[in-house]
């Protein structure tokens, strides 16, 4: 493909009688961030190893520019492919300066160059002051600039970041994020990131790569995936989604909150509708066609999440969630009228969960 800095073609791996990654194919183009997003065990640190050079694939190959590295019978040592890494933990030396951690790939150059290249990350990451401190002197975000630093230090082709932002503090984290987001776009770099968690995916993605059980589940935009799932699991992934049983009533999806959508499946078929809590609205009407009583309120700062039943019912799996932005404060109890946007809703096939109609782009 032209410009691509990566491409992963039908990648096989197993451990022992254990499937960890089964037909994985996805590519990277030149300035491109991808994240390869999914829960603990779904094999995204896996597809970074072997990307890196760490493990060998059962069958498929990875491809770096334009050289073929992985393949089941040829790998390409790690330091002979072009990638920086960066590592969940930072891995700096202890024994080393700022200045030097930066400079350890650097070895191939002669000092001058080295110490013009070094001069250049520490303006790009704003650690000039502390380059002659070592890594227990600096905080956690100042080992991750210079992690970052190190790993870009030797004009890699591709960098590989391992959940960088994990050991981050939560306020220092988003802040971090936006850092290295403007380093690797101001400096055009194509990166691959692990991380778990879909905000950080959406935050820091061209585009997202969701996985599960080995299976890549759906490619695409962090918007197209938010907004167009495939599967359950990628809408439940992004967060909370409420799930109303449904029947098909001539050609029609009938759940507790009326008529959803059109369509034309067998009569009788049951199906799940799945609602996001943005798009059930609390409504001021006075005569509300659907009605539902508070059970929780919880105050998120830039808006409520409300808990509704459509009986004054203490039963979990009765309720559904409200994302409300209005100026009332609601009471546990208080009866209320609620409206879905119908054109946002996912419905889904029981037999295999699989969505069978959206309407929202």
């Amino acid at each position: 493909m032209p410009n691509s800095m990566l491409n992963v073609k039908n990648i096989c791996l197993s451990f022992g009688k254990k499937d960890i990654l089964k037909d994985i194919n996805f590519d990277a183009l030149k300035g491109e961030i991808i994240c390869l997003l999914g829960p603990s065990g779904c094999g995204k640190t896996s597809m970074l190893r072997l990307i890196a050079g760490l493990d060998t694939p059962e069958s498929g190959s990875i491809t770096i520019g334009e050289e073929i590295v992985s393949t089941n019978n040829k790998i390409t040592s790690p330091h002979s492919r072009g990638v920086g890494f960066l590592f969940q933990d930072f891995a700096l030396f202890p024994h080393l300066t700022v200045e030097e951690n930066i400079r350890f790939g650097l070895y191939r150059l002669k000092r001058k160059d080295a110490d013009l290249r070094v001069r250049e990350l520490l303006s790009q990451i704003q650690m000039k002051k502390h380059a002659k401190k070592y890594p227990h002197m600096l905080s956690g975000g100042e080992q991750q600039r210079v992690a970052l630093a190190r790993a870009r230090a030797p004009w890699p082709s591709l960098l590989l970041l391992d959940e960088p932002f994990s050991g981050l503090d939560t306020g220092l984290r988003k802040k971090i994020r936006e850092e290295t987001l403007e380093i690797l776009k101001n400096r055009n770099d194509t990166a691959i990131m692990v991380t778990h968690d879909p905000e950080e995916a959406m935050a820091m993605a061209d585009r997202i790569v969701l996985m599960q059980d080995g299976h890549i589940i759906q490619i695409g935009t962090p918007k197209d995936i938010y907004h167009r799932p495939k599967t359950k699991f990628a809408a439940q992934f992004f967060g909370d989604v409420n799930q109303l049983n449904g029947k098909i009533e001539k050609g029609r999806v009938k759940t507790e909150l009326g008529y959803i959508a059109d369509l034309n499946i067998l009569n009788g078929s049951e199906v799940e509708v799945l609602i996001r809590p943005e798009e059930v609205k609390i409504v001021e009407a006075k005569n509300p066609r659907f009605c539902f009583y508070v059970c929780n309120v919880r105050d998120t700062g830039s808006s409520c999440i409300v808990k509704l039943a459509s009986e004054d019912s203490e039963q979990p799996h009765t309720h559904i969630l409200a994302s409300y932005r209005g100026p009332k404060n609601l009471q546990k109890g208080a009866l209320v009228g609620v409206e879905i946007a119908k054109e946002k809703v996912f419905i889904v096939c029981k037999e295999n969960t699989s969505i069978i109609y959206q309407k929202a782009k």
